[in-house]
């Protein structure tokens, strides 16, 4: 009954896993349904121009402006693009993307705009990817506008796209709205990477032993999210220099690969081979050149992409490869295997939803690079996350059987104090560290008439006298030390600090108290008696412990003549 009982319960639990993630893929469906669908022209007060421009003035021969590269002339370097403006009633703004480009805007062959950027020598060459946005006056009504497109890296970095005619305002929030699913999505990506980092160092985390791999995982997370957010063109509508974006961006994408590999070491320790070694330092080494590039102004970061993704490409085959062989050693060790199956999972959507979208973009530069790939780079985390998670409770269930096995082995069963066990090693640890305490108190008790009641009343009333005397002397004397039941009607109070007399004086008050309440109650059918004794250890006066528990050992046979010649029975 049982086993089918756990089963179903496995059921229940993939089950609830497949709708989670259906409903993901819906959102999914919705992202990608949405993506190139324009607003109706009674939604929007802005017009899309880009398919109206030409490659002459007379408008004879069309442009396909995500293709500007292939018209580019590479010896100079500069291509013109032109449209003819409508009618204008009032005055209206022309707004476009530029990417790794500087553009000019004429009218008539009137300058009325140029690209100007913040400028620094530890910038790229280009200005970044940026939205133009001008101003194009009612006067300038049915002129030709010229865009002029300057190359900084090549034919193939050429982008202009996007270009937008109407109200500044409109447009902006419909950009925003055209982009809500990519916003939404690096919002959640930035949002796990730092309740992940959080969780991993909070020290209750830390207690447990557990690898940092949770905390790898979530700075891959936080700053893939910085990244997709940033490659979903909107930031730049909110920020001053739109430069440091670009240099963001591809620092992002250049360095984003390294806690993948230092999760792998985390979880799998790969860096104990030399050859996943030598894969780290060149991963870590690729990244310190790429800065020394960027300060030394020879090259920038735009062209240690290529090699970025590169590195980015293998570190995925590696982590996939790694992961595959661990899920063998541990099928065949017949080992728990759902974690591996979980980071499986999570690089294959990122394969999967990378490669959907490199298909999109095919030969053409898209507005937004990141696309789906920000949504496998989250299942991605998530799905490590969670197997960092299982990883730790099991660690944690294995502590919590540990902890049970050394209470059983240090605990008394019957009254739930430390056993004899626990007091002799307890002793010993008093003894041999010098720092522990400055004075040791000793409590010696001796439970009376045990055995008379066992004869009379039985084993049961006896183990329940057992249990009372136990009960007084934790709530008494107990309070100020640690209590042990060493004998079958023996216990010992260990007190250490540097006023153990007053303590004892303390506990003993409480001790008498607690007797008499238990004898006048008359619950049972004995009288509680417990004889006790005390003595004073003090490694100053070079006394031995042996004779110090002596004494103590004494003082309670004498305290139990005393209470039997009083004739309590």
């Amino acid at each position: 009954m049982g086993k089918i009982s756990y089963k179903g319960h496995k059921i229940i639990g993939i089950l609830y896993a497949l709708g989670l993630l259906g409903m993901l893929l819906i959102i999914v469906a919705i992202g990608v349904s949405r993506q190139g669908q324009p607003q109706s022209a009674q939604e929007r007060s802005y017009d899309d121009i880009s398919a109206f421009w030409t490659l002459d003035s007379a408008g004879s021969q069309p442009v396909d402006v995500r293709r500007l590269g292939e018209y580019m002339d590479d010896e100079t370097g500069v291509l013109s693009i032109y449209y003819q403006l409508p009618e204008l009633e009032s005055d209206v703004n022309l707004v476009y993307r530029s990417k790794d480009v500087y553009t000019r805007v004429l009218a008539d062959g009137e300058m009325i705009y140029e690209t100007s950027v913040y400028d620094s020598r530890f910038y790229n060459r280009s200005p970044g990817n940026l939205w133009n946005i001008l101003t194009i006056s009612h006067e300038h009504s049915s002129k030709c506008l010229e865009l002029q497109i300057f190359m900084v890296y090549g034919t193939s970095a050429v982008t202009v796209d996007s270009l937008l005619l109407g109200d500044k305002a409109e447009i902006i929030l419909g950009l925003f709205a055209d982009n809500a699913f990519g916003i939404v999505v690096s919002a959640l990506l930035i949002l796990v990477g730092f309740v992940l980092v959080v969780v991993d160092l909070l020290p209750t985390y830390g207690r447990i032993g557990k690898s940092h791999s949770l905390l790898w995982v979530g700075i891959f997370a936080f700053l893939t999210g910085i990244w997709s957010l940033i490659e979903t063109n909107v930031l730049q509508f909110c920020v001053g220099d739109m430069r440091i974006l670009q240099l963001i961006d591809n620092m992002l994408m250049v360095a984003d690969n390294m806690p993948l590999l230092m999760y792998l070491d985390s979880e799998y320790q790969i860096f104990k081979y030399r050859s996943m070694r030598i894969l780290g330092y060149f991963n870590a080494g690729y990244i310190l050149l790429s800065a020394a590039v960027q300060f030394s102004g020879v090259w920038d970061l735009h062209h240690m992409l290529k090699g970025a993704i590169l590195t980015m490409i293998i570190t995925d085959l590696v982590l996939f490869i790694w992961i595959v062989r661990m899920l063998i050693q541990l099928k065949k060790e017949k080992k728990l295997i759902l974690s591996c199956i979980l980071q499986i999972l999570g690089i294959v959507s990122l394969w999967f939803l990378g490669v959907f979208e490199s298909v999109r973009s095919l030969h053409m530069d898209r507005m937004d690079r990141a696309g789906l790939i920000r949504v496998g780079m989250l299942l991605l985390c998530l799905f490590f996350a969670l197997s960092s998670q299982i990883e730790a409770y099991k660690i944690i269930e294995q502590g919590l059987k540990y902890d049970l096995i050394s209470r059983l082995a240090y605990s008394d069963g019957l009254t739930g104090l430390g056993n004899r066990t626990a007091y002799l090693e307890q002793l010993d640890e008093y003894e041999n560290n010098e720092n522990i305490f400055i004075q040791l108190g000793i409590v010696y008790l001796d439970v009376n008439n045990l055995k008379a009641v066992n004869d009379r009343q039985g084993h049961e009333f006896g183990d329940e006298l057992i249990k009372i005397a136990a009960s007084i002397i934790a709530d008494s004397f107990g309070q100020f030390g640690k209590a042990y039941r060493v004998g079958g009607d023996e216990f010992c109070v260990l007190m250490t600090g540097a006023d153990v007399k007053e303590n004892y004086e303390k506990g003993r008050e409480i001790f008498r108290q607690l007797i008499d309440e238990a004898n006048q109650a008359q619950w049972y059918p004995f009288k509680v008696q417990v004889a006790h004794g005390f003595a004073v250890y003090d490694k100053f006066t070079r006394e031995k412990m042996d004779e110090a528990i002596a004494a103590a050992d004494s003082r309670m046979y004498e305290n139990k003549m005393e209470l039997k010649r009083e004739g309590c029975d």
